[in-house]
């Protein structure tokens, strides 16, 4: 953020009070964190603390938050949860009652319409959900009544309306949008809507439905009433006679004051609901003298709107002050000298965070042939980007681009506004191309306390941030930078810098694989038939005088054992040096050989059905899918026999924790590597039948565990199972896939 604005934001401090009592975690940090602790192992969000049963409707319009915050995984999982309980008439029950009802329905429908062309049956399953909304309409035009006997009107079945509209594009349906036309009119007529005495949380699911249906006119009125209820510490009462808050409602009442723009009340609401959050990061249903709206239990609606008003706090916070942001950055400037180092005479380069776009003008002008891409969650910011750079609404924790899209990804002071920094990193890691650069300049967690920050900004430890960037990237560094004309030495500003993990080439796996007495000792060890584990895996599947060919050998020494079992042997490689250390080793034992230098990932130098028996080890986990395919079909072309993958066994524990802690340590070696559950559905793709799947060498992945009593309590541990049961587990080191060409 620009400095001058945070020099200023004392004003916005008191405007807002408490919020900005220093916390470990801001408020929506916590508040996701709940949400992941109250996820049922059956699935579905917890109804309240202390319930044993998963509610429908809030993990339904949770859906579209989790989405929002970056947290696609759970979002999928609980779409998974809706899809299974969905009853065979497209509705959703209450999980009390066991009674189907609109308002539940509709809301679990929101997440459905949210998973559309992300998990598959979503639109099926919300296309039932809506014909079963729009079949309960009656003739009169609205929703059978259903709360008789509680406090609850039944005008909050507007609340239902929206997601009934979004049906009708999403799933190109306008009878849906027809059939909330005329349920609105009706809802609407209904002598219990919009009262202002009903509970906060009522009356704000017709309001802001009121809002999002283009009707803001309807609704203002009573924003403004409530509005002037308003204390000074945030608080609008619960209810008509009421002194005790409403958290749901207060929360929702904050969404429909930032829509509506009434931003400085919704400001103190959020201020009110940041001091009465809870250690665990959940939200009492009320408080104060006399609560009575679930008061004793944390409820799971509660963060939700917390969250979405979260988003709108600080996405107001940028738009209000759009003016006061510059559009320009001195080319000598510090940060954006960090980013420009980076940067080669070609690409493409985003930024993310981007607001007025002032350092992507800076890498267009200094790099007049790189196409520059901007991203910020302001469209009032964006709009002041201009010409030469393209831009799209989105956020940290969800980038509106494809994987692999960009030369460089960079965010300058962006990062310290994300309520999920490691979800942050995560996407710059999945734009950028391998081999590419992520570069993250910001305050860091030392300095904090310098300048007044809004309530949710937090900024990233340097070590902590560097090791979160090592899981995904090579030669991470930090360093002080200068910014704004103060020099590196004021201690403010660091850059972070890492690029992307990429396969290595033939020659850098040649100097990671061959140093020291490599020679001959690997010449010693074939002449006393030391075996790997996988070495006879490979051996065992072929018969002395077959053709056998190795793609990616790298020092070649199963197939220099193969050769000494009376195979013929066929060594390929990218790397002379490799193929040269080959040679030396066939010579020094006395067996044929040949070798061949060539790519693996291009059409093979070989007759079609050339070779009895192809196989390749530690290869195509560099690759994608595609890539593989490709691979495996030409592999299999120059194939008569059994075509052998041995790679990386991604259910290995031992592997995949040693792996994980060696990246986040810097050490990992290995270059971009992918650990496979299976190759079966890449065999099948490229034409193979797979005759055998599985793993072997448990013992070797202990090697990648660096932690010595990890490393020992692992050892221990395989030791005391048998290896029938090992097998069953899927424990080795490797995964081996044994195939054949399928008959033509």
């Amino acid at each position: 953020m620009w400095h001058g604005l945070k020099r200023r934001v004392s004003k916005f401090r008191r405007e807002v009070g408490r919020a900005f009592v220093t916390r470990s975690e801001p408020t929506a940090a916590r508040a996701l964190a709940w949400v992941h602790a109250n996820v049922l192992s059956t699935g579905g969000i917890r109804v309240e603390s202390r319930h044993s049963r998963a509610y429908p409707e809030v993990t339904g319009y949770l859906i579209p938050t989790l989405l929002e915050y970056g947290e696609r995984d759970l979002a999928i999982d609980l779409t998974d949860w809706l899809l299974c309980i969905q009853r065979a008439d497209g509705s959703f029950a209450d999980p009390d009652t066991g009674r189907s009802f609109a308002f539940d329905t509709g809301q679990a429908l929101r997440g459905l319409l949210a998973t559309v062309g992300i998990v598959d049956g979503a639109d099926r399953a919300a296309r039932r959900a809506a014909e079963y909304l729009a079949g309960l309409v009656l003739a009169t035009g609205g929703f059978p009544r259903a709360y008789d006997g509680t406090s609850c009107p039944e005008a909050v079945h507007l609340y239902v309306l929206p997601p009934l509209v979004q049906a009708a594009t999403t799933l190109g349906c306008d009878r849906f949008r027809l059939v909330a036309e005329r349920c609105l009119a009706h809802e609407l007529r209904r002598p219990d809507a919009l009262r202002l005495d009903d509970l906060t949380h009522f009356l704000c699911y017709e309001l802001d439905a009121l809002i999002d249906l283009g009707k803001t006119e309807i609704a203002r009125p009573l924003l403004t009433e409530l509005m002037r209820l308003q204390t000074g510490d945030g608080a609008v009462r619960g209810a008509g006679g009421a002194s005790w808050v409403c958290t749901p409602g207060l929360a929702q009442l904050a969404i429909c004051w930032y829509k509506a723009g009434m931003t400085d009340a919704a400001d103190r609401a959020m201020a009110w609901l940041d001091a009465h959050q809870q250690r665990d990061g959940g939200f009492l249903g009320s408080y104060g003298i006399g609560a009575s709206y679930k008061a004793d239990v944390e409820i799971s609606w509660a963060v939700k709107f917390v969250l979405d008003a979260h988003l709108l706090r600080v996405r107001s916070f940028f738009a209000r002050h759009a003016a006061e942001f510059p559009t320009v950055v001195a080319r000598d400037d510090g940060r954006a000298a960090a980013v420009l180092q980076h940067v080669g005479p070609t690409g493409r380069v985003l930024e993310v965070g981007c607001g007025k776009g002032r350092f992507l003008h800076v890498v267009a002008s200094e790099r007049p042939g790189v196409g520059c891409y901007g991203v910020d969650p302001s469209p009032e910011l964006l709009a002041s980007v201009g010409a030469g750079i393209e831009t799209a609404v989105g956020t940290l924790e969800r980038v509106p681009h494809p994987d692999d899209s960009f030369d460089v990804a960079f965010a300058v002071e962006s990062l310290e506004h994300s309520v999920a920094p490691h979800r942050a990193i995560g996407e710059l890691v999945r734009v950028t191309r391998p081999g590419g650069w992520i570069v993250i300049v910001d305050k860091h967690r030392g300095a904090w306390g310098r300048l007044e920050c809004p309530p949710w900004e937090r900024w990233p430890d340097v070590d902590a941030l560097a090791a979160r960037m090592r899981e995904h990237c090579d030669e991470v560094s930090s360093e002080l930078i200068p910014y704004d004309g103060r020099p590196a030495s004021d201690g403010l500003m660091v850059a972070w810098s890492g690029r992307k993990r990429s396969r290595l080439s033939g020659d850098e796996w040649h100097a990671v694989l061959v140093s020291g007495d490599l020679e001959r000792t690997q010449v010693d060890d074939i002449r006393l038939g030391n075996f790997s584990t996988w070495g006879r895996t490979v051996v065992r599947r072929t018969e002395p005088g077959e053709r056998v060919l190795e793609i990616g050998s790298g020092t070649g020494k199963i197939s220099l054992q193969l050769a000494r079992a009376g195979r013929h042997v066929t060594c390929l490689d990218s790397s002379g040096d490799s193929l040269g250390f080959v040679e030396r080793c066939a010579h020094s034992l006395n067996v044929p050989i040949e070798t061949v230098r060539a790519d693996a990932t291009r059409p093979l130098p070989f007759h079609d059905r050339l070779f009895d028996c192809v196989w390749s080890s530690g290869l195509l986990e560099h690759f994608t899918v595609c890539e593989r395919r490709a691979m495996l079909r030409d592999w299999a072309r120059v194939c008569r026999g059994r075509l052998i993958s041995l790679v990386p066994n991604a259910a290995s524990v031992a592997y995949r924790f040693g792996k994980l802690r060696q990246e986040r340590e810097g050490v990992w070696p290995y270059g971009l590597e992918v650990p496979l559950l299976s190759l079966r559905d890449d065999y099948e793709a490229a034409g193979l039948v797979v005759h055998e799947e599985f793993s072997v060498a448990p013992q070797h992945a202990l090697n990648f565990v660096h932690d010595r009593a990890i490393r020992r309590a692992l050892r221990r541990m395989l030791a005391s199972v048998s290896a029938g049961d090992l097998r069953d587990w899927q424990q080795g080191y490797l995964l081996v896939t044994v195939g054949v060409p399928a008959p033509q």
